[in-house]
């Protein structure tokens, strides 16, 4: 309890309960109870300071992106392609964003918000399958009938179901392909083809996709593909990245090159590394 002066002419019995953020007036000599806006809670703790800070960063960025009319164009389609590709009604019910600047906000924040030791933590961390669940790598022609359909499903489930994408899904590279799926009890739960392309000593990286989200497995996918471009000799990898996925692969090593353009009406952008 703490003794409050008096406010605005008002007489206050002087008790004041600060966990409740309560206190007792008395008005014409009854005694009410009043929840007050901001108590005084003491100074700010080692995490308030973080979270300040963290906003303060997060608020320079975002302000510098948006004063950019690229950027702002950049993040937009951005903004729109995670909107598009979001389940509604399916956990951790993902909130779709109005603006610009709050999905910036969003994703700047979350970047923001972590630790670079955390960061250094996870980047030593080896990745691994939770249990049940298994890699498998095969050639089309190792591939089984029902191997290869439920890959065609869970490309039917993520671009059109999920990205509403309306093409031709069998273009005749998964002949030609190297196929990754993540397996738990036959269900492809997280997906990428691996091709030859044009230029020598190039593999190209298609149709990444992952049902199952949150759990590392699109990560653990491109490890074992980095792994096989090295054992293969290749000296680069290359692959159209959505605009909202930039970031998932920039963490891995890729890095843009040149200027975003549309494919399955969606905006996409070249993305390589040498593995």
């Amino acid at each position: 309890m703490a003794k409050v002066n008096a406010v605005d002419g008002s007489k206050r019995s002087g008790k004041l309960n600060k966990k409740s953020k309560e206190v007792y007036r008395i008005i014409n000599g009854r005694e009410f109870l009043h929840s007050i806006e901001k108590p005084y809670e003491g100074p700010p703790s080692k995490a308030q300071k973080a979270h300040r800070s963290n906003f303060g960063q997060t608020s320079a960025i975002v302000n510098r992106l948006m004063a950019d009319p690229n950027q702002v164009k950049e993040w937009k389609a951005r903004m729109e392609e995670y909107n598009r590709s979001i389940v509604p009604y399916k956990p951790p019910f993902p909130k779709r964003f109005k603006t610009v600047r709050a999905y910036a906000y969003f994703v700047i924040g979350e970047q923001q918000a972590q630790s670079p030791a955390a960061k250094r933590r996870q980047a030593r961390l080896p990745i691994t399958l939770p249990k049940g669940y298994k890699l498998q790598i095969k050639s089309f022609t190792q591939l089984s009938a029902a191997e290869i359909y439920e890959i065609l499903k869970a490309r039917f489930v993520v671009f059109v179901g999920e990205q509403h994408i309306h093409y031709t899904d069998e273009d005749n590279i998964d002949y030609l392909a190297t196929h990754f799926a993540v397996r738990k009890n036959g269900i492809v739960l997280a997906y990428a083809r691996v091709y030859p392309s044009a230029d020598q000593g190039v593999l190209h990286i298609g149709r990444m996709l992952t049902i199952e989200r949150g759990k590392g497995l699109a990560k653990y996918i491109m490890q074992q593909i980095l792994s096989y471009a090295k054992e293969s000799g290749a000296h680069t990898l290359r692959l159209h990245a959505q605009l909202h996925a930039v970031s998932f692969y920039e963490k891995l090593g890729f890095h843009t090159s040149g200027d975003s353009f549309i494919e399955a009406e969606i905006p996409h952008i070249l993305m390589e590394m040498q593995p």
